[in-house]
């Protein structure tokens, strides 16, 4: 308006205010933080590679291909001295070649595992994001990404760690493979080596062992069954697992549906098949304890690295022994077979009949219209046997059965019957644990209402079964309870059952918790029958209980078979921990002597003396028998000093073996046998008491303590007949009040010059003994057990002065000087004089 030129120095304004100039992008602060932090990360992932990827991707390339088409070398199992037991037991495969392998199945494993398997280089990429996201979304690994090839390389190179470093070692070796072999070569090298489950190893023995036939045979069904296991063989393999595998098999079917594989009415058409596998048979060369120490490999390692085979299993398993007690078993059982009295099955009959139908499944099998026979199951008499080292717990030998090809089933570890009187130590052993119960604690040996046990019925009289003889007795007296045990008195051992074990006819917690901590855990049966073993138990438990009796109340910690193992490259992948092998306290040790003391008599005079007929070795042993209700389930259960042996004998389906069928009949012959065969490597060793027990003289005839006229007439092999001492040792613990003398031998009738000779002995000063002395000697003498005069003395007697005895300043006795011979420190050149005597007359005594 005055001719001034417009102020162009500020932006014009509009409505939203002042306009601003834009600023370029590659200017502003968060294109510089972007480019700063896709920097970082650049560095983050060279520095990675560098670290991480490019090592591996260079280990990858060390690893020799060729291995590939190398079958791994079975595992090697070796005895407890380093020798080679086996080398043949642990991978079942037979290579076949991929033109005898139906398409289907082909069709059906490529639509399972690897969907992707011939566009990809080894690696699947797709599928690896996939399962990234599927893992992340599930806070956890869920779901894997390994193709066929990365599998194969896993298998072949051992990459069993779960980590991502191997998986992707895993994968570079994987493309390796693929540059190096085709898809067909892969499929081939495959499916000869994956695990099928039930130890078939590679497509033929799998579908040998499930379906009794040729790969090329198998159809649409049972190759989509076959498939479906492949992520989880033990879980799913149809033996055992019937409605898993066609849970999984349906799955695999709609997945080929998917996959443009299969046609849906096709897929539907074979899942209303049901499936059916064929009879097991076994390699005859295999036994329970081989099959547990691959089930213990596999439990230790994994599938899938036990599988990798190559491996050097070290056992603890004693060649010789094994072979011993396998031959007894097998040799005693087909003894009682022999019985006339023997009503059953046996072991010749049911080969017969295996024979028979085998002719008859091999007839099913060239018929496909026929239905394959049912595989007889054996019905005659089982037996079982395990030997355990006392000190570590190693297991030296086991028989799980009589013959595996025939059944698989290992009665030494997992069957569980009832135990019968072979439980009976226990009851006594938790008795003799409480204050002033031991061995001589007197029991009623009496008839007995069966309402208070209820074994077999619940009424009537208890039977008396487990003493082992046909016409058992009651003495209708009192006997001590270390009688009751080594004889097996029933009745007897449930009386002392409700004076420590039983309250209001249920078991004491106390009880419970002793029996279990000796090495039972089975559960035991709430009520008195218990006390007689109504309850089942294992073998393997009795075993580790009774080690308990030679350990003066410890036991090993637990058993074990296995102590190492290596890979093929030596490196020890799994080694025994320390702590396996240590004892442990399972009951207070004078209570387990006094338990073993009264085994050790069972074994000798008891109801296992007929071991001597056996043939038992004369070494330190004990033992006790086990017979249970009708001589269903027999036991013998014993131990040396450096093995406890236990041995079990019955039907798989329960019933009677036959009458008056006993424990030591039976069971003891094969223990016996077992026994002495583990003298040769294990040498027995004398048992010791404990230092804390007190040791007192036991009259064996009134079960009191013993006195000086404690003798027994016993005739001899000539006909004479002469006295001999009747007493042993009883250990008991401290405080215990035993006082009682015994009250049966009195010395009447003793002749004249041995009754003088005894009191002349125990007797100070001339005594006039009157003529009839002995119509008194039934008159228990009183014997002065503590001061009898308590405060001052009244009568003012005469107390016995100690006599001085010289001391050192700090106490300690002045040694006198003792004259020693030439052996003792003399001079040996200086003749010593002799002094020789007339040696006394001989004194002639006549019992």
């Amino acid at each position: 308006m005055f001719g001034l030129d417009e102020d162009t120095s500020h932006p014009p304004s509009g409505w939203r205010g002042p306009s601003r100039v834009k600023v370029p992008f590659y200017r502003r602060a968060w294109f510089s933080a972007l480019v700063a932090l896709m920097l970082l990360l650049m560095l983050v992932v060279l520095g990675g590679y560098a670290i991480v990827v490019a090592p591996l991707r260079a280990r990858a390339e060390t690893y020799d291909l060729d291995e590939v088409r190398k079958l791994e070398a079975a595992s090697i199992i070796y005895d407890r001295n380093g020798e080679e037991l086996s080398r043949i037991y642990v991978l079942n495969r037979t290579p076949v070649k991929i033109g005898d392998i139906p398409q289907h199945f082909i069709d059906a494993l490529t639509s399972q595992e690897d969907s992707r398997f011939f566009q990809h280089n080894g690696v699947d990429y797709i599928g690896l994001m996939r399962a990234v996201y599927l893992n992340f979304k599930a806070g956890g690994v869920t779901q894997g990404a390994s193709t066929i090839t990365q599998q194969l390389a896993r298998q072949t190179f051992g990459l069993m760690e779960r980590s991502y470093k191997r998986k992707l070692m895993e994968a570079f070796v994987a493309q390796r493979i693929e540059r190096k072999y085709s898809k067909t070569e892969i499929l081939e090298l495959y499916l000869n080596r994956i695990f099928f489950g039930r130890n078939f190893y590679g497509i033929q023995a799998a579908s040998q062992g499930y379906f009794g036939k040729e790969a090329k045979d198998l159809t649409l069904a049972e190759s989509a069954t076959l498939a479906g296991l492949i992520k989880s063989p033990n879980n799913i393999e149809p033996i055992r697992h019937r409605e898993r595998a066609k849970k999984e098999r349906d799955y695999v079917l709609d997945r080929m549906v998917i996959e443009r594989r299969l046609k849906r009415e096709d897929a539907e058409l074979a899942k209303m098949k049901p499936v059916v596998t064929v009879p097991q048979s076994s390699d005859p060369r295999l036994s329970h304890a081989f099959e547990s120490v691959r089930e213990e490999v596999a439990a230790l390692l994994g599938e899938e690295r036990a599988a990798a085979g190559g491996s050097k299993i070290y056992t603890s398993i004693d060649r010789e022994l094994q072979q011993k007690a396998e031959e007894a078993v097998r040799t005693r059982l087909a003894e009682v077979e022999k019985r006339p009295d023997y009503a059953h099955q046996t072991y010749e009959q049911f080969r017969a009949i295996f024979k028979d139908w085998r002719t008859q499944a091999a007839a099913a099998r060239s018929n496909p219209d026929a239905e394959p026979p049912a595989r007889p199951k054996p019905e005659y008499l089982q037996g079982a046997a395990l030997v355990i080292d006392n000190r570590d717990g190693a297991i030296l030998a086991m028989v799980g059965g009589r013959d595996f090809v025939d059944s698989q089933y290992n009665r030494a570890t997992d069957g569980v019957r009832p135990v019968g009187t072979a439980f009976i130590p226990f009851v006594y052993g938790y008795g003799f644990s409480q204050p002033n119960i031991f061995p001589m604690t007197q029991l009623a040996d009496e008839p007995l209402g069966n309402d208070r046990v209820m074994i077999g019925g619940f009424t009537g009289i208890l039977g008396e079964y487990g003493m082992e003889v046909a016409n058992p007795k009651w003495s209708r007296q009192k006997i001590s309870a270390r009688e009751a045990l080594v004889n097996s008195h029933n009745s007897a051992t449930v009386r002392m059952g409700e004076m420590v074990a039983l309250e209001r006819g249920l078991l004491r917690q106390g009880f419970k918790d002793y029996v279990k901590a000796a090495g039972i855990t089975s559960p035991l049966r709430d009520a008195a029958s218990t006390c007689l073993g109504a309850s089942e138990a294992k073998l393997d438990e009795m075993c580790l209980a009774y080690s308990c009796f030679a350990n003066r109340g410890t036991r090993p910690s637990r058993l074990h078979l296995i102590q190492r193992i290596t890979d093929a490259s030596d490196k020890t992948v799994f080694q025994l921990a320390e702590s396996a092998v240590q004892t442990v306290r399972a009951m207070d040790e004078i209570a387990a002597w006094q338990t073993h003391t009264c085994l050790d008599e069972a074994l000798h005079r008891g109801t296992g003396a007929i071991s001597r007929d056996y043939g038992l070795g004369e070494f330190p042993a004990a033992g006790k028998t086990g017979t249970h209700h009708e001589f269903k389930d027999l036991w013998f259960l014993g131990y040396t000093s450096a093995v406890t042996c236990g041995v079990w004998v019955g039907f798989d389906k329960q019933k009677t073996i036959f009458p008056e069928a006993f424990s030591n009949k039976l069971a003891l012959p094969i223990w016996t046998d077992i026994i002495n065969a583990s003298v040769k490597g294990h040498t027995p060793q004398d048992f010791s008491p404990p230092e804390s027990a007190e040791r007192v003289e036991v009259c064996r005839a009134s079960g009191q303590r013993a006195t000086d006229f404690c003798y027994e007439k016993v005739t001899g092999p000539d006909g004479k007949a002469r006295s001999v001492r009747s007493t042993y040792f009883e250990y008991l613990r401290p405080g215990t009040v035993f006082n009682a003398f015994c009250s049966v031998h009195t010395g009447e009738g003793m002749p004249a010059d041995i009754a003088s000779f005894h009191h002349g002995m125990t007797h100070s000063g001339e005594v006039v003994l009157p003529a009839d002395l002995y119509r008194y000697a039934h008159i228990e003498p009183i014997r002065v057990r503590d001061a009898i005069i308590i405060g001052p003395d009244p009568y003012n007697s005469e107390q016995p002065v100690l006599r001085a005895r010289p001391v050192n300043d700090d106490g300690s006795p002045i040694r006198r000087a003792v004259p020693v011979g030439p052996e003792e420190g003399g001079d040996p050149a200086v003749e010593q004089p002799v002094i020789r005597l007339q040696p006394p007359p001989r004194m002639k005594i006549e019992l």
